[in-house]
């Protein structure tokens, strides 16, 4: 008890002799003052008229990028299936979506995807998501592989694998 007091006793005391503290504040007090940096020289705003007849409405939404659908293409290559409805995580790009974890049961495995507004969804095999017509064809423990149709440009659609791992949470 009497080493407590005493240690107590010293910080104390070390704490009373501010002088250094005091000399620090008045030799930064008697720095002189440095002037503000000029303000950044910034050009005349000239203002645009608005040409309704060639460019598009301010007001209107933004309408989706038109996919070309390929015409009867007689060529051997993968077609995806256009007339499906379309899912709720069709609306995000991949970059949108993370894998949470996955959930299994006597009927397989499902992967929990979380959208970026906060959503959880479950999603099982054969389901679609992502902007590029992804199918999710495999579910493990902490990946989740999807094939993805991209259009070439002539008349077909490449397929490419894409992979969501198993992110932490945030």
């Amino acid at each position: 008890m009497r080493i407590f007091l005493l240690l107590a006793g010293l910080l104390l005391t070390a704490c009373i002799d501010d002088q250094d503290l005091n000399h620090y504040v008045a030799e930064v007090k008697a720095r002189p003052v440095a002037p503000p940096e000029p303000e950044p020289k910034t050009e005349a705003f000239v203002p645009e008229t608005y040409q309704p007849d060639s460019q598009r409405s301010p007001f209107g939404h933004p309408q989706p990028e038109n996919i070309k659908k390929p015409d009867n293409s007689t060529a051997d290559c993968d077609l995806p299936d256009h007339e499906r409805p379309a899912e709720v995580l069709e609306r995000y790009s991949l970059d949108n979506l993370s894998l949470r974890g996955t959930l299994g049961d006597k009927r397989g495995l499902s992967a929990l995807i979380r959208t970026q507004d906060g959503v959880t969804h479950r999603v099982k095999t054969g389901q679609r998501m992502g902007l590029n017509l992804g199918e999710v064809v495999g579910i493990t423990t902490n990946e989740l592989t999807l094939k993805e149709y991209i259009p070439d440009g002539e008349g077909c659609w490449e397929t490419r694998t894409t992979r969501l791992v198993l992110s932490e949470a945030k």
